[in-house]
């Protein structure tokens, strides 16, 4: 009784402060996250959103390089709910749907989780930020992901990207879904639009997109998994350094783009504790070579950027063809 008592009251909290209508439109976005996320990125990423993405299309180094894909793009719709409903906590409510979803899909499939429960704690690709995850018996950053292995270099135990670790597996909460969600809200709400800070950002990629390049340029780039010497062209440097100093420029002219930070910064966040948490030999034991670290963070933080600069692009062409294109019908 107490139990359905205190979901009452959360309930009559939430139903206060968001409208219904503004429920429909979270809940809506929080479906297409799971289903865009689950289903889609195999169609909208040469490879998937596993090693065929980031080490065979775009031939970045690891580890983790694509741990955080699925949760890059599910900040699109974390942004664009905060665009939308424009209200504190609507990202997060966004992410606590998402990862019910996830779970209920996994209990729906027997505990053999699908959607975002089956990319959490991969090697190098396909995890998620906002997931209901299982994860696989043995060391913390273990578990599955639909995909192929991600091979040499995985500090899972018992399990590998593209299989499951035998038996039946355990369930676990995706806490960094929620802290994703976190830092891109709290990001809403710091005045990074001031100085100093509306020059910080933009100077921070300035620097990172420099380094990328140059690190391309002078024969020092990585790529696969154990982060290896380039062979050929590394073309996820290019493409990084490249949007990183377009971010860059989009940032200092329209510094009130505070979601794009708050993504960006939510990824190197999410990359950053795995690689210091997912080893199995202690902290910091699954980090890259330290060439391969600046590329790799300015990597995230352009993932999770770019996919926050589309939803500020698809509002702003939603308010220019409501504001121009009905009124001239």
């Amino acid at each position: 009784m107490s139990d359905k008592n205190t979901f009452n009251d959360l309930w009559a909290k939430i139903s206060g402060y968001f409208t219904r209508n503004e429920l429909i439109i979270i809940l809506i976005l929080a479906v297409l996250a799971y289903l865009t996320s689950t289903y889609g990125l195999n169609y909208v990423l040469p490879g998937g959103p596993g090693p065929g993405f980031v080490h065979g299309f775009l031939k970045l180094p690891g580890p983790g390089t694509g741990i955080f894909n699925v949760s890059a793009f599910i900040c699109l719709w974390l942004v664009l709910g905060l665009l939308v409903i424009k209200k504190p906590g609507t990202a997060l409510f966004i992410a606590v749907l998402i990862m019910i979803f996830g779970l209920a899909f996994a209990l729906a499939m027997g505990g053999h989780h699908g959607g975002f429960a089956h990319r959490t704690g991969t090697t190098s690709s396909g995890g998620s930020a906002v997931q209901g995850a299982a994860a696989g018996a043995g060391s913390p950053g273990t578990g599955t992901s639909s995909g192929v292995p991600t091979g040499e270099g995985s500090p899972s135990a018992g399990t590998s990207e593209g299989g499951m670790g035998g038996g039946q597996q355990p369930f676990r909460i995706d806490y960094l879904g929620l802290v994703v969600a976190i830092i891109i809200e709290l990001a809403g709400l710091l005045a990074l639009e001031k100085k100093p800070w509306r020059y910080i950002f933009p100077a921070f990629l300035v620097i990172m997109g420099l380094t990328t390049l140059v690190l391309m340029a002078t024969g020092n780039a990585k790529m696969g998994e154990n982060g290896a010497a380039a062979t050929v062209f590394p073309l996820g440097y290019a493409v990084t350094g490249i949007l990183a100093l377009c971010l860059a420029v989009i940032l200092f002219m329209y510094p009130a783009g505070k979601y794009i930070i708050g993504a960006g910064c939510a990824e190197m966040f999410y990359l950053a504790f795995c690689w210091t948490f997912n080893g199995k030999s202690g902290l910091f034991s699954w980090a890259p070579v330290a060439p391969a670290i600046p590329p790799i963070l300015t990597f995230a933080f352009v993932f999770g950027a770019v996919a926050a600069a589309i939803a500020y692009g698809g509002i702003l062409i939603w308010n220019t063809y409501t504001r121009y294109g009905v009124n001239k019908a």
